[in-house]
């Protein structure tokens, strides 16, 4: 289930970081709560597997207020330069025979403009979004205000993003955020190209994606192999005539994984006993588990089918005397577009 939480700032007053609160579950992928970012640009990303920093000074016009709030993976290059308008304006270069050279002129740069639902949703993070007819996978942190003034972040994930986490560090100078989440890909011997678009919000409320560049997993099919791009940036805000320094850092890393075609669960005795066994197709794991009374620990075992036929079995435990309020194991499992998803369990007892 998704874990989705969301916090309050009080506008034109000293930040300070809180206690993360307010968690509610939905969902496939744990989405904990994250803040906005600041702006971003692109490069190319190919070949071996690796990592990659960028560091984007603005989006569009210097000064514009847009804040990067994540990002937006595509299979598909998003083709948004106006190419209309740059020939336009460059025609009299093409007079007598000359030429034009297309650089990375953000005046041309066109922007994928999201369509967001927010319904009643006090916080961004029940917000229904999508990105017109383009596919793709998204961890944004989006900004709300309410009547009041006082603004809300929170955020958005699909399913294809696993284990997000933010590291936040506020004083009453500067303020940092890190955010990351991984994407883990099926494992089937064919190179992959992705595309990590930068995503903006305006300040008035407005989420839009710019072009990004791509990253190619050079056709590795090795269970493990990690590859994360990260994108950075920062910027001065001035409110209420105070000047604070913000940087940011949205990474996402690509993880292969061979496909998951079976989840069995064993209930476990104090003296290693199996009490209880099910087996489950992955994709019909349910969402909670009812476990025997003399249940001590639960083991789980995900098999998985690596590209040339080999069943490999990965397997956890869950300790049943855990202190923690809450219990859940980790349910593995495929989607539709090559990715691999999982799910909180819950377990009662």
């Amino acid at each position: 289930m998704k874990n989705r939480r969301y916090e309050k700032i009080k506008s034109g007053l000293p930040r300070e970081e809180k206690p993360k609160s307010g968690l509610e579950k939905s969902g496939k992928a744990k989405c904990p709560f994250a803040k906005y970012l600041t702006a971003a640009f692109a490069i190319l990303i190919a070949g071996t597997m690796g990592g990659c920093t960028l560091a984007v000074p603005y989006a569009g016009k210097e000064g514009s207020g847009d804040r990067m709030i994540g990002a937006f993976i595509t299979t598909e290059y998003l083709d948004l330069y106006d190419m209309e308008s740059y020939l336009n304006d460059h025609a009299s270069s093409l007079v007598n025979d000359g030429s034009i050279t297309l650089g990375n002129d953000s005046k041309y740069e066109g922007k994928l403009f999201a369509d967001v639902e927010k319904g009643e949703a006090d916080s961004p993070s029940e917000w229904k979004i999508s990105f017109g007819n383009m596919d793709g996978q998204y961890m944004l942190m989006p900004v709300s205000t309410d009547e009041n003034g006082e603004q809300y972040m929170g955020n958005l994930c699909s399913d294809a993003i696993n284990e997000l986490y933010l590291h936040s560090n506020v004083s009453d100078d500067s303020e940092e955020q890190e955010l990351s989440g991984t994407i883990y890909e099926s494992a089937d011997g064919k190179e992959k190209v992705w595309y990590v678009n930068p995503v903006y919000q305006t300040e008035n409320s407005e989420i839009y994606a710019i072009t990004g560049n791509s990253y190619s997993n050079g056709g590795r099919d090795t269970e493990g192999s990690t590859m994360a791009v990260t994108l950075s940036g920062e910027s001065t805000v001035t409110e209420n005539g105070k000047s604070q320094k913000e940087s940011s850092k949205v990474t996402v890393q690509f993880a292969i994984m061979y496909k998951p075609v079976k989840t069995v669960i064993y209930q476990m005795s104090d003296s290693n006993q199996v009490l209880k066994r099910d087996e489950y197709e992955p994709t019909e794991v349910p969402d909670t588990l009812k476990v025997e009374s003399e249940t001590a620990y639960i083991m789980e075992e995900t098999q998985k089918e690596s590209p040339s036929g080999k069943t490999v079995t990965s397997r956890s435990i869950v300790d049943l005397n855990s202190e923690e309020e809450e219990t859940c194991l980790e349910a593995w499992y495929s989607l539709d577009n090559g990715f691999i998803s999982k799910k909180d369990v819950e377990i009662l007892h």
